[in-house]
């Protein structure tokens, strides 16, 4: 498959143009990476984490971000000890899957998987993040695909001129970690950079009571490296070139099974936020490519032996694309924001699959590529009397092309299935609109209304796939998924406390599902598959209709000098209200959604040198499946940290994950075999700051 590489350079060029070519460079100090917040982040709910939030306790910063309530991956497990295809994310229970229903943009580079749409959240490590913004719905917006329940907006990590800091840890089950974040300022520019590698033995997924002898622990292995070189032009634009390169290797429970991925990424982004006429604007241009291979296995009853059943050996998947925001200020009420966005993916699977034992006797090859991109407008007036209001348009154009599934009979070199699928597209509109207002010194109301929708991915329109004896099939005929939301919400805020209550509503049309299709083991002669005794088929389809309403509550509390309260819940539930290919899971919940989500958490600075931080962590039952058949129950995990800073520049820690190594349950198959979370984690680390 081709990629249309010469749009993009075309972009490049008329973008770069012969003036900023010729700009001769001036001596500065390059801080600025971005705009500013758009005043619409005010209107619509957000959660934002700082430096001291991002050092906290937990290993990942996926599971950092779990301290908002209604973040979280397909299951209820960290991205360390999870295949890289479950690490797509949700919002507000917005019907987790694989490929996640939120946008994930580091320095406004998507950092979604262009062939699944999961997040490498090994190669984002909590050190090199200066601030991590969660944006809860909102639509489409500035943002476009992909954005359905919301954007986690990640800022690379800013050091002030020359400096080093670095973050070492080991922990429990062989586990070390190191991360490094640099930069070196000279006369024409600024070095930045990231490293990172981390090896860990794992722990089992299994209980002992459930483990066979083929169970091995989830370990895993990768490192990372992110470079670049950022300038100011003497017309004050300032450019940044980035490049980056990964590799994660998994071991996914057992001795066949595994998964390796290779990642390469470039970028170029410009940033001018005062010209000296015409709107403050920013773009990037980006490439990132993606070498993946997996394979999954299947254990015998007694889990005393594995055999792989399905070898994805090679999937290529590219993402070329760009973006472009504009910001007029046309006086002290005014703000028109507009920008575009393209992106390009192709991504295709070849794999082997069919083995009863004595080798795979299929081998398949799916794929295609996908054309997105989109145009918005946004304009917020802001009165003197506390008022804001902002209200905007968006409108996309898609395509999906070039799909093909092709399946070959190894044994007789014969091609069983040769479909190559039409291509379809379209145009999708989507708005938005909101209003805040002052009602006192200390409090605010704002309310919102808005749309968005998301393009299903590659992986969802042609891979099918298994896990342990459970078969997922792909459906080529998928619809876009589309939202139609409203909140509304009130913040408080005095010298020592900052509270937001939001009520909201959504409404999710054509969601895609892994929905089951039978449980009955044997050939199953529509999908031409082999269910195994005790497992399900399933495929992905299109309910009709996920409505979803619930409420949030975000407080911060300073209770003293040395004490600091903070705690938020979630209250989500979602449920399918109309579904014409599987009525009867009408009035079920979606599964892998917990009704009642929390989290408290304390900051205790007892002496100058020292901080305390302990979070408490709860999820109430949620069902592991569509049937609403298995049932994981609820869990309440502790975090906690202790630091001293005993010089300057040098900080020593403490830190345990699931403190009193809750029971976590994060799946549970046809047969009751239960995937357990991670269990007590114990660090011992140092921080240097130089």
């Amino acid at each position: 498959m081709s990629n249309p590489h010469f749009i993009t350079l075309s972009l490049f060029l008329a973008f770069l143009g012969p003036e900023a070519v010729s700009q001769q460079l001036e001596e500065i100090k390059v801080s600025a990476r971005r705009l500013p917040d758009s005043l619409s982040e005010q209107i619509y709910s957000s959660s934002s984490l700082g430096r001291d939030a991002l050092e906290g306790p937990a290993f990942g910063l996926d599971d950092t971000l779990r301290r908002i309530p209604g973040f979280g991956l397909f299951r209820r497990q960290t991205s360390r000890a999870s295949h890289p295809t479950t690490q797509g994310v949700s919002l507000r229970g917005l019907g987790p899957n694989g490929a996640g229903r939120t946008l994930v943009l580091l320095d406004g580079v998507p950092q979604n998987d262009p062939f699944g749409g999961w997040v490498e959240w090994v190669h984002l490590p909590p050190l090199s993040i200066g601030q991590a913004k969660v944006v809860r719905g909102g639509g489409a917006g500035p943002w476009g695909n992909a954005a359905l329940a919301g954007v986690v907006r990640l800022d690379s990590r800013g050091l002030a001129g020359n400096a080093v800091n670095a973050d070492i840890r080991y922990g429990s089950k062989e586990s070390l970690s190191a991360a490094a974040v640099l930069e070196a300022s000279t006369d024409s520019g600024t070095f930045f950079g990231t490293v990172h590698a981390s090896d860990s033995d794992g722990y089992f997924a299994i209980g002992s009571n459930q483990r066979g002898a083929a169970d091995r622990p989830l370990a895993r292995h990768s490192e990372g490296a992110r470079l670049g070189w950022r300038m100011r032009l003497q017309n004050g634009t300032v450019w940044s070139l980035v490049g980056s390169a990964g590799a994660d290797r998994f071991v996914n429970g057992s001795d066949v099974a595994n998964a390796k991925t290779d990642s390469y990424g470039l970028s170029l982004s410009a940033l001018n936020e005062a010209p000296s006429k015409g709107p403050a604007w920013q773009s990037t241009l980006y490439i990132r490519h993606k070498d993946f291979s997996s394979v999954f296995g299947a254990f015998d009853a007694t889990r005393d032996t594995v055999r792989p059943v399905l070898n994805q050996f090679d999937v290529p998947a590219t993402a070329i694309g760009g973006n472009l925001a504009l910001r007029w200020q046309s006086n002290d009420s005014w703000t028109i924001e507009s920008g575009a966005d393209i992106r390009f993916t192709d991504g295709e699977t070849n794999e082997q699959f069919r083995n009863f034992g004595a080798g795979f006797t299929r081998q398949r090859i799916a794929g295609g590529e996908q054309f997105n991109a989109g145009a918005f407008v946004e304009s917020h007036w802001q009165g003197e009397d506390g008022i804001l209001f902002t209200i905007g348009g968006r409108v996309d154009r898609w395509q999906q092309r070039k799909g093909l599934r092709q399946e070959t009979n190894l044994a007789a070199d014969a091609v069983l299935v040769d479909r190559y699928f039409d291509g379809s597209g379209g145009w999708v509109a989507n708005g938005r609109a909101g209003l805040r207002a002052d009602l006192s010194d200390r409090s605010s109301l704002r309310a919102a209304i808005y749309s968005g929708f998301r393009v299903p991915t590659l992986n969802e329109l042609y891979r099918p796939f298994r896990v342990g004896n459970d078969i997922t099939e792909a459906n080529n005929a998928l619809k876009n998924e589309r939202l139609a939301g409203a909140e509304i919400g009130l913040e408080w805020r005095d010298d020592s406390v900052l509270a937001t209550l939001t009520l909201f509503r959504n409404d999710l049309f054509d969601p895609v599902a892994n929905t089951t299709v039978t449980t009955a083991p044997g050939f199953n002669a529509e999908f031409g598959v082999f269910i195994p005794g005790g497992g399900s088929l399933r495929q992905r389809r299109n309910l009709d209709h996920v409505q979803t309403w619930g409420a949030e509550f975000d407080a911060q509390i300073s209770l003293s000098a040395m004490l600091d309260l903070r705690a938020s819940y979630l209250l989500s539930n979602p449920k399918i209200k109309k579904s014409l290919v599987s009525r009867g899971l009408v009035g079920n919940r979606l599964a892998q959604v917990a009704r009642h989500q929390g989290t408290m958490g304390l900051d205790f600075r007892p002496a100058p040198k020292i901080t305390a931080t302990i979070d408490l962590i709860a999820s109430s039952k949620q069902f592991e499946d569509d049937l609403n058949s298995r049932v994981l129950e609820s869990v309440v995990a502790v975090d906690a940290q202790v630091s001293y800073r005993f010089l300057q520049d040098i900080q020593i820690y403490v830190a345990a994950e699931n403190l009193f190594d809750a029971r976590v349950e994060a799946g549970r198959s046809a047969v009751g075999l239960v995937t357990l979370g991670t269990p007590v984690f114990l660090w011992v680390g140092m921080r240097l700051a130089y």
